[in-house]
């Protein structure tokens, strides 16, 4: 599964809005949690891959109020403060893996902002009562096949003889 999901401004790809709603999404359940805000200078020949993202003196750490998305614009509250923020987006990359946000504002990209969730945060499936196999390798290793039909999901789990043997052990354990 890809955990990069961009989305740009005009773009005419068939996931596009999809993308941004995906994107929307994962904005506003960061109401409440700890972000840390950084932004960069960019140049008109600046890689924007190669930005360093190390901690510098004016990166804000905060609980991100309210974040919600309207039309192109990320808005959101910072504690402490009655003003609403917001910022009009060109270019949007979320990376579900690392849990970060890295924005392009749509006027004078001059800069680019990056937002990180500063803990880890799992992404989470649940499947009720799915199909499921197992194949048991000669030297003790298994594979487990999980198969939910209705969301069309398929999960393999690759485990060691070990783990196969602590989860026979769990799996008997009252």
């Amino acid at each position: 599964m890809d955990s990069t999901i961009t989305w740009t401004l005009g773009s005419t790809e068939p996931d596009a809005e999809a993308n941004l709603a995906r994107i929307a999404q994962w904005w506003t359940s960061l109401a409440g949690q700890e972000i840390i805000w950084q932004q960069r200078p960019l140049t008109e020949n600046s890689d924007r891959n190669a930005i360093v993202w190390n901690k510098q003196a004016l990166d804000e750490t905060f609980a991100i109020q309210t974040p919600s998305l309207r039309g192109i614009t990320l808005y959101w509250y910072k504690p402490n403060s009655p003003d609403e923020r917001n910022i009009s987006v060109g270019y949007l990359q979320l990376n579900l893996f690392n849990q970060q946000l890295d924005i392009l504002p749509s006027s004078g990209r001059s800069y680019q902002i990056r937002i990180t969730l500063p803990k880890i945060v799992y992404q989470k499936t649940q499947v009720s009562d799915p199909q499921f196999g197992c194949i048991i390798q000669p030297n003790g290793d298994a594979v487990l096949l999980f198969r939910d039909e209705t969301q069309r999901l398929e999960i393999q789990i690759d485990l060691s003889s070990v783990n196969v043997d602590l989860l026979k052990q769990k799996l008997v354990k009252p």
